[in-house]
């Protein structure tokens, strides 16, 4: 074998050896971009369920058995959340215990929208494990929805976040994932 054939051998194996490394770069941000986007869908997904539970609640506590024609008719910005006996510590989580299945708690607690305000839920998924959901609820401006009020009117931004280790990144050296917001106002129609 002369010099010429051992250089031709050498290149070969150095651009296979090149052709491996863009091959497993190349399967790696496959898997890594699979797993963001059934990620961000799964994230989608519970976020619009918690915002579609947070919508089906009465606007407000004191809406439940009357009609409120002003906005002292309502609770005030600084009592939005949970009332007496309706706070939830910590995380919720729906589980199976005993083959007895147990739904969110604030299914069953929460009865109007700003209850909601502070809640923390975790939600779990069989091939990403946990999704974290926070939510928060604030007046917002009748003719500027996405102003906040710092006082009472019939109009409710409700903030959901989730987060999830395997959402995208901002950027690819950053070391945390982007939460999905989502965003809807609850307006009181009750007094037209």
């Amino acid at each position: 074998m002369n010099t010429g054939q051992v250089m031709f051998i050498l290149g070969a194996f150095a651009m296979l050896s090149l052709l491996a490394l863009n091959v497993n770069r190349t399967m790696y941000g496959s898997l890594i971009l699979g797993l963001e986007m059934e990620a961000t869908l799964n994230a989608l997904s519970v976020g619009q369920s918690m915002l579609d539970e947070v919508l089906q609640k009465n606007f407000d506590q004191k809406t439940i058995d009357m009609i409120a024609y002003s906005y002292s008719d309502i609770t005030q910005p600084a009592s939005l959340g949970p009332g007496a006996g309706e706070a939830i510590s910590g995380f919720d989580s729906a589980y199976t215990s005993g083959g007895t299945f147990h739904d969110f708690l604030s299914k069953s607690k929460f009865n109007d929208v700003d209850d909601y305000k502070g809640y923390e839920r975790k939600v779990w998924d069989t091939r990403l494990g946990y999704f974290e959901v926070t939510d928060s609820v604030k007046y917002v401006k009748e003719s500027e929805p996405d102003a906040p009020s710092s006082t009472a009117t019939f109009y409710k931004m409700i903030v959901v976040v989730v987060r999830h280790p395997n959402l995208p990144r901002a950027t690819d050296t950053s070391t945390t994932s982007m939460p999905i917001i989502l965003r809807d106002v609850s307006v009181y129609r009750q007094y037209f």
